[in-house]
């Protein structure tokens, strides 16, 4: 094959697959209320004792510290742990935390499923992969995923996944991919992508003349040099990801996703925290974990507040919903090697547009069960009811502006909703 031949050939599989991929849906006008959703999954199973479900000895086994109140949301505190302080003393009007979310197992991957997915099914989207393909499937990347878990179900052509080792950074910087002596006679040069350019903008234009000035013809001519605009929109991003091979930590991960969805390359983002979260064999180890969780929130929210917004005047905390939650919690009591196991009861922190923060919701008993909860308040109610993954699912998509009835058959949860 010929060097020429490479670059046409190349230039055409990339534009191909470029419209196969990415073309927006030919329905579902964005909504009036659509918000950006930034998810962070703490993997492997938070102590929600730590911070978000105060508690007391002897009936769980507590870390240091106390039951302190930032307006009506509780959480328990310590010096020791500056940073879930700190994040809760600048960021709890605009946080809330819902807790006794009931999982229904103990497993790992079946209890992931469920809180990312608010279903049984691993068939079925997880919550960024629903609210990127109904509300922003005209963006370059609709679905950007970090971290090593994630359910795209039906909607995978809406989504791209980093890999476990920054493999997406290849297919946007193909020096990458390949030993760069060996390969430079193969890169194009500036001019040379230019003439590519060219050509591909004047194939569309005399296709439109030719049989694509109306109708569907026109409708896949329009998707064609749109899909060519976004892939050079996303190309331009790929320096956020740095080297192939390199396992993108949790700040790594933070600062991509805060630059994806302000540049408008992505609607929603999956995070994943990579901590040592199952804590069986010593339990201390969560106040680290937690710590540096609760630092990258801070840094979240901080961010958020400071960087521009869609419209003019506004900021991305505006339109942008915050979620961090993990599979599920650990045991109330240590076992005998100082850690804790696998236990079915979940929380979330839920924070930024369109949250009523400064509150927390929902409960658990003194020794760590599910309460009964009345749906519209969020308060522990002995004549409510479970509130279980699903619910809390179908009050997220609702809060980032999709309609969860067409996704999910559960009543939401929508008492953290200003």
């Amino acid at each position: 094959m010929q060097r020429r031949d490479l670059f046409r050939w190349g230039a055409g599989l990339t534009a191909l697959a470029a419209l196969g991929r990415l073309a927006p849906a030919a329905s579902a006008p964005r909504a009036r209320t659509a918000r950006r959703l930034l998810f962070v999954f703490a993997q492997g199973g938070w102590d929600t004792s730590y911070a978000l479900d105060p508690k007391q000895a002897p009936l769980v086994d507590v870390p240091e510290g106390a039951l302190q109140r930032f307006g009506e949301l509780e959480a328990f505190t310590h010096a020791s742990r500056p940073a879930a302080l700190d994040y809760f003393t600048r960021h709890a009007a605009v946080t809330a935390t819902v807790r006794g979310v009931l999982v229904g197992s103990v497993a790992h991957p079946e209890c992931q499923k469920r809180m990312a997915t608010g279903t049984r099914s691993e068939s079925n989207p997880d919550l960024p992969a629903i609210v990127a393909h109904d509300l922003g499937n005209d963006l370059p990347l609709p679905y950007l995923v970090l971290g090593d878990l994630a359910f795209t179900g039906p909607f995978s052509a809406s989504a791209g996944r980093v890999g476990m080792r920054n493999q997406l950074v290849t297919l946007l910087d193909p020096r990458q991919a390949y030993d760069a002596e060996l390969a430079a006679p193969l890169w194009e040069t500036d001019g040379e992508a230019a003439v590519i350019e060219r050509y591909a903008q004047a194939s569309a234009a005399r296709q439109r003349a030719v049989r694509g000035a109306h109708g569907y013809n026109r409708r896949r001519i329009d998707d064609f040099i749109e899909s060519v605009g976004r892939g050079q929109k996303l190309a331009a991003a790929r320096a956020g990801l740095g080297r192939r091979g390199r396992t993108l930590v949790f700040d790594d991960q933070i600062s991509f996703a805060l630059d994806a969805l302000e540049q408008d390359l992505s609607q929603t983002v999956m995070l994943n925290t990579r901590l040592d979260y199952d804590t069986h064999a010593d339990n201390f180890e969560q106040a680290a974990s937690q710590e540096l969780t609760f630092a990258g929130l801070a840094r979240i929210m901080d961010e958020l507040t400071l960087r521009p917004g869609r419209q003019v005047g506004t900021r991305m905390i505006d339109d942008t919903v915050v979620v961090c939650l993990s599979e599920f919690s650990r045991t109330p009591k240590r076992n005998s090697k100082a850690g804790k196991d696998h236990w079915p009861v979940g929380a979330a922190v839920i924070a930024g547009a369109g949250v009523r923060g400064g509150h927390s919701y929902g409960g658990t008993t003194p020794e760590g069960n599910a309460t009964m909860i009345d749906f519209t308040s969020g308060s522990v109610s002995a004549s409510g009811r479970s509130l279980g993954a699903g619910n809390l699912a179908a009050g997220i998509l609702s809060l980032c502006g999709v309609d969860p009835s067409a996704h999910l058959d559960a009543e939401g949860f929508h008492a953290f909703a200003s």
